[in-house]
């Protein structure tokens, strides 16, 4: 029984590797379009927040292609495994780009926590010509902190994740998930927006005046994605650490297999639904945002029947000679 369920799990590997990278990439890069052009309405660009939004929705559409594309080989071309794309400089292009979204939504959380401010002064700090000096240092900021992974990552292909040999720096790397992961992004995204949730229900009557309807849909886009985030990121700083701390441990196959399923699972595969359904989730969400995407989507619609209009061949009619 054991040693059958082990096969099956071993098989299954390649092909969840497969489905779910392609319904990532699909989902994601469709969905990551339709937010960024979703917040380059002047409607929403016009805002610090949507302006956080609009840089994290193209960081994610990167993120999501640099890390399922080259999985995507490796089901046909296992070889891949150990080169420097896969091994290193994809993992370092990943940590780059979900460390920078991730501060993109805490910065989002704190823009709409200044923004519900009473003080006039604090809320003249939320505007697109701060967000922009902001993004640009934690853009240099997102590429230099992860770089250890560049020199001290290595394949382990039973289960295949990339992770560094190196004692030190493998310890290094379990405190970097758990700080700026999930103890920092999710502790400061929950923080800010206990605070925005009470200030939204204690000062109800005067901020309710001076917030658009645009604002608060922000609100709750920016709060639904905390606690969308936080239950997705939480369970891949544990299995790291999980797998740090139990490679003496004599294991049956039986138990091995069923690790390395679900090491692959939470490591490689768990954390992409974040950043692959944000589109479906502010969908869900926003009233905003769903009548700006239905605005795109007529717009889109009209110009490809006006192109079908346009291309039509219309029959020709020679002139006739007047005698």
């Amino acid at each position: 029984m054991s040693t059958s369920l082990s096969e099956e799990l071993g098989s299954l590997t390649p092909t969840f590797n497969l489905a779910l990278g392609i319904g990532f990439i699909i989902v994601g890069t469709i969905g990551g379009i339709f937010n960024v052009l979703v917040f380059s309405r002047s409607t929403l660009r016009k805002t610090s927040c949507g302006m956080y939004f609009l840089i994290a929705s193209i960081s994610n559409i990167t993120l999501v292609i640099t890390g399922q594309l080259p999985c995507l080989f490796t089901v046909s071309l296992t070889s891949l495994l150990t080169t420097f794309w896969y091994c290193q400089l994809r993992v370092y292009l990943t940590y780059c780009s979900s460390l920078f979204t991730r501060s993109l939504i805490v910065l989002a959380s704190l823009d709409r926590l200044l923004l519900c401010s009473l003080n006039a002064t604090t809320r003249s700090l939320c505007n697109v010509k701060m967000a922009l000096r902001i993004i640009r240092i934690l853009k240099l900021f997102s590429f230099i902190l992860p770089i250890h992974v560049l020199v001290s990552n290595n394949l382990h292909l039973p289960l295949r994740i990339c992770c560094s040999d190196v004692y030190w720096l493998s310890i290094y790397d379990i405190i970097y998930q758990y700080i700026f992961v999930v103890i920092l992004p999710s502790g400061l995204m929950s923080i800010f927006s206990f605070i925005l949730i009470y200030r939204l229900r204690s000062q109800r009557i005067r901020l309710a005046r001076e917030l658009r309807t645009r604002d608060k849909q922000l609100n709750w886009m920016l709060l639904s994605q905390v606690l969308f985030y936080t239950i997705f990121h939480l369970p891949v700083p544990i299995s790291l650490t999980y797998i740090r701390i139990t490679p003496s441990l004599i294991s049956s196959n039986y138990r091995i297999t069923i690790e390395n399923f679900f090491s692959f699972l939470i490591n490689t595969e768990i954390i992409y639904f974040y950043f692959s359904m944000t589109f479906i989730l502010n969908i869900i969400i926003s009233r905003t945002f769903r009548k700006q995407f239905l605005d795109i989507w007529k717009k889109i619609n009209g110009n490809i029947f006006q192109l079908k209009h346009i291309t039509r061949i219309v029959p020709f009619n020679p002139p006739t000679l007047i005698k």
